[in-house]
């Protein structure tokens, strides 16, 4: 792609430079010198016919033939007159020589040049006679380079190739680079950036590999030692598990490499207060480290930050590209439309991506404009594309590459079956095209990145821009209202309402889109509001005001949230945030009275506001972007750039393994996972033997739990079995003894990689579709699985059920839900289909604690909070049904994302009239009550189990709603 774009670049030049010098030579020219006349019109002709067609065979030098006389221009010089011919000689002769003065003159202390036949030099000094000092960089016998002194007429400046290639590399680098990055979603550009930075500087050994794979592997070790914790309660207080387990591990990975990570646990213990200092601030990727890490290098010290404190860990990769290859590969200028244009030919056709908030057609019409290109002259066509448009569009292509015009073909995305039909046409009209022929065609991207809506063909044939709009929420507002003017904004029976309204819709619009950013805990999934859910509202909205006497607040709620921006919706959880924000938002209070919309900000107050002024208020007004502006908690940001570290070095894991290079190699290192694997691999359950033990059971009270005990196990065997059958396949096709099948291939790459065989989506090899939803790595999803066939031994040794069971480490926990309402519904006579549960937080924190059944259900262990966290103190102990529990919601505190929960009391209670049946279950009405989604992982969606019922007070059930508060069974780490 580069060689292309500089050729392009090269030959535009260069038919300026010979219609330049043509026009000269024509002034000057005399019959005699036809010959070079003939030479001159021979490289014109061969430029344009380069330009005119832009294909290019890159088996032969088109530039070089051109460059060269052929037998027909060595013919006609040969008939020039020998006199002439004589005169030219003695003129370049004399042109020469002059050339060599020149370039001697032009030497200066420093240059580099050649002296006569003696080699290559360094001008070191310049005398007053014009004598010159020479460097030479051969040696003399005493190993000192040569002197010599030379005239200026004896030294000729010349190139420093080393220099000279240094220079063109980095430009090359630079220019690639820039190329890839316009084409590239915001989301993926460090992601690139970092995988381009550490693969050049791997190989031209800048890095060390080790310090690569470091980060990329992020290995853990256990923090218990044989003589107990590693870490004193002075270092763990203030350090995450997680955190503290990657830490510890890289004494063992970088031990060797790096004498201070060696000692990382003495340290810690050691300087515990100034480390915590460190951990605890807001850059410690522009800090000294503490004690004896403070001489570590910057990649160093990115090893450091990658374990101890991921959330940092973009910013880190991010000042240290900046510092190593430039600002320019992490700061990207704005998008110029000239620019690019300019690397555009007939046959380039340029794709722009589409985002919401951003049109690429008035960037084209403007440059259109300024080049003579326009609708008027009908050099320029803007077509959108839909049903019945294919015909015209590609009438219009070709009349346009005929004529010399443009064509703009909108939203391809929408004509998938026929882009195939575009490809082709594009490659024939750009056969025969005008020069000034071009084709910009836009589309929108595909829902998820495994997704394709465009040919492989057509995209690599494209200049591709992803130029997407700032997604903060300032310039989210000030976009969604700019959509209106003051004409629309007085048309309106109830001006000031509508005013109110309309700038309360296009705040509700702004974090509506703007949530996505933080990941699941902003939307369980991806969801495509744009700007007409919000034009169609407004009208709504200028209706319902214009028609009614009074503000139909309920209506206008009702509308938004669950017709046009529910529409989008299809989880129940995520309608519930969009109607809680309508619910805060749209109240008479609010957007009337100068409400609070968020902290630090308030409503406007629309009477007299024209557009202008809302556009000047919400720019001056609105406080720096933080979690706090969208309902959630400050650590919401943490998580989401825990989660962008996460994938970013998964990602380049991926594709560094895919091309051959990190992850562990393909043979050592994936038999000693295996190996490690199938020595810890627990037997399977004896499930004859089960059956007959279980007979007895099945007659007792307790028949349902023994039933998902049996169940369990069997799943678990399943697992099991392919676990090990999968392996053992494995290393006997490593071995030779087998063909290596597909299967085989991609449980390997998922070894490699150390992630659990299925994650990949492509792969044919899957545990994970046997298994139970998680986000773990290989080694801690299988250390998990191992607890989980721990837990099952101790079970089925009895038959009895714990008296606290981790309901995370079950394949299906909905089906022990189930079985505690069947043993409550037998006990009590109670109808099965009139039964719920409700959930209450017990005073014990461990499962130990638990020394008896409880009344009507069962105690949980093993789960966690996000988005908040459950505080008991100034809280009485209350007994419910003969349990102590006591607590509510509360905020997070800093930097603690998942605080682990007290022993959950899960009673089966009969259903009330007023609770409201949902798909999530029974929603309960009391406004002391926070309905709790609890999923099985942070992933949320589609790993939701059931519906909790936490008692709430300082931060009511709305905030916990806005804030994304949920229960989560398992981690990531």
């Amino acid at each position: 792609t580069y060689y292309m774009y500089s050729l392009n670049a090269f030959v535009v030049v260069f038919q300026s430079g010979i219609e330049k010098v043509q026009a000269e030579d024509k002034a000057k020219a005399s019959g005699g010198i036809k010959g070079k006349m003939n030479l001159m019109k021979k490289l014109k002709s061969t430029a344009k016919k380069i330009i005119m067609t832009q294909r290019f065979n890159w088996n032969k030098d088109i530039l070089g033939d051109a460059f060269r006389a052929s037998p027909e221009d060595l013919a006609a010089a040969n008939k020039a007159k020998g006199g002439m011919a004589d005169m030219m000689g003695g003129l370049m002769l004399n042109m020469q020589q002059k050339k060599a003065e020149a370039a001697a003159k032009a030497c200066k202390v420093g240059d580099l040049c050649d002296v006569g036949n003696f080699g290559t030099g360094k001008v070191k000094e310049i005398r007053a006679d014009g004598t010159h000092c020479v460097e030479m960089r051969w040696k003399m016998a005493n190993g000192k380079n040569a002197m010599m002194y030379a005239k200026a007429s004896q030294v000729v400046k010349t190139i420093d190739f080393d220099q000279r290639c240094s220079k063109l590399a980095s430009t090359i680098t630079s220019t690639t680079f820039n190329y890839i990055r316009r084409g590239l979603f915001e989301r993926d550009k460090l992601t690139v950036v970092s995988l381009f930075a550490l693969t050049l500087q791997i190989a031209n050994e800048e890095i060390d590999k080790s310090y690569v794979d470091s980060m990329l592997m992020n290995a853990t070790k256990d923090l218990n030692g044989e003589e107990g914790p590693l870490l004193p309660e002075s270092v763990t207080e203030w350090l995450p598990e997680s955190n503290a387990a990657q830490t510890l591990a890289l004494a063992d990975t970088l031990g060797q490499k790096i004498p201070e990570f060696a000692g990382i646990v003495e340290e810690l213990k050691k300087n515990a207060v100034a480390w915590k200092e460190w951990y605890n601030h807001a850059t410690p990727e522009n800090e000294k480290c503490p004690g004896s890490f403070a001489e570590l290098t910057q990649q160093q010290r990115l090893c450091l930050v990658r374990a101890m404190r991921p959330d940092r860990a973009t910013f880190a990769m991010s000042q240290y590209i900046s510092d190593t290859m430039g600002s320019e590969y992490v700061f990207q200028p704005p998008f110029d439309m000239k620019t690019t244009y300019q690397e555009s030919s007939a046959s380039t056709p340029m794709f722009f991506v589409l985002f919401p908030g951003v049109d690429p057609t008035p960037w084209v019409e403007a440059l259109g404009k300024n080049l003579g290109i326009s609708t008027e002259k009908g050099t320029f066509v803007n077509i959108s594309m839909g049903q019945g448009q294919e015909k015209p569009a590609e009438n219009m292509l070709e009349k346009m590459a005929q004529k010399g015009g443009w064509v703009m073909l909108q939203n391809l995305h929408l004509m998938q079956s026929w882009l195939t039909t575009l490809d082709r046409k594009l490659e024939v009209c750009a056969e025969t095209a005008h020069q000034d022929f071009r084709c910009f065609v836009s589309g929108e991207p595909p829902g998820f990145s495994y997704q394709s809506n465009m040919p492989e063909s057509l995209l690599q044939c494209c200049i591709k821009v992803a130029n997407e709009a700032p997604a903060d929420l300032k310039s989210n507002i000030v976009r969604a209202f700019s959509s209106y003017d003051d004409a629309y904004l007085d048309d309106c029976t109830k001006p000031a309402e509508f005013r109110g309204c309309l700038y309360t819709l296009c705040f509700f619009h702004s974090v509506m889109v703007g949530r996505i950013r933080f990941g699941q805990m902003g939307w369980s999934r991806k969801y495509g509001f744009n700007m007409g859910d919000l034009k169609i509202c407004s009208d709504v909205c200028k209706s319902y005001l214009n028609d009614n006497e009074v503000v139909p607040w309920k209506d206008l709620r009702y509308i938004f949230g669950e017709i046009m921006y529910g529409g989008h919706i299809t989880d129940f959880w995520d309608r519930n945030v969009d109607n809680t924000y309508l619910e805060v938002l749209m109240q008479p209070d609010i957007v009337m009275s100068g409400g609070s919309f968020a902290p630090g900000f308030t409503s406007p107050d629309p009477a007299g506001k024209k557009f202008a002024d809302y556009i000047s208020y919400t720019k001056e007004q609105l406080p720096p972007e933080a979690p706090p502006l969208y309902g959630l908690h400050p650590n919401s940001e943490i998580a989401y750039l825990m989660n962008a570290t996460s994938s970013l070095f998964s990602t380049i894991l991926r594709l560094s393994a895919g091309s051959g290079g990190g992850g562990g190699g393909e043979g050592g290192g994936v038999h000693a996972t295996i190996d490690d694997i199938l020595s810890r691999l627990p037997t399977t359950f004896d499930l004859i033997t089960l059956d007959e033990r279980a007979e007895e059971f099945l007659k007792g009270p307790q028949a349902p739990y023994v039933l998902v005990a049996k169940q369990e196990c069997g799943r678990m065997n399943l697992l099991l079995n392919l676990i090990r059958d999968s392996l053992e396949e494995l290393i006997k096709g490593l071995a030779g003894s087998l063909n290596m099948t597909q299967q085989m291939e991609d449980l390997n790459e998922a070894l490699t990689l150390m992630e659990v065989p299925g994650r990949n989506p492509f792969h044919t090899a899957s545990w994970e579709k046997f298994a139970w939803p998680s986000t773990k790595g290989l080694m801690q999803w299988f250390a998990d699985s191992i607890l989980r066939v721990d837990q099952l031994d101790e079970w089925t040794e009895t038959l009895q059920l714990p008296y606290s069971l981790w309901m995370g480490a079950l394949f299906n926990p909905t089906s022990f839900l189930t079985a505690i309402k069947q043993v409550v519904s037998r006990s009590t006579g109670s109808a099965l289909d009139q039964m719920s549960t409700e959930t209450h937080f017990s005073t014990m924190m461990e499962k130990s604690e638990a020394t008896k059944y409880p009344e009507n259900g069962t105690y949980v262990h093993g789960i966690y909070m996000e988005g908040a966290r459950w505080n008991t103190e100034g809280y009485d102990i209350k007994d419910v049904s003969g349990t102590s529990t006591q607590g509510a919601v509360a905020e997070s505190r800093p930097k603690e994302l998942y605080p682990a929960m007290p022993l959950m009391y899960i009673k089966a209670v009969p259903i009330q009239p007023s609770w409201d049946p949902q798909s999530v279950g029974y929603i309960r009405p009391e406004p002391f009550l926070y309905n709790c989604p609890v999923y099985y992982t942070v992933f949320r969606g589609p790993v939701f189990i059931f519906t909790a019922t936490l008692m709430t007070d300082a931060l009511n059930p709305n905030a916990c709603t806005l804030a994304g508060v949920a229960l989560m069974f398992s981690l990531t780490d």
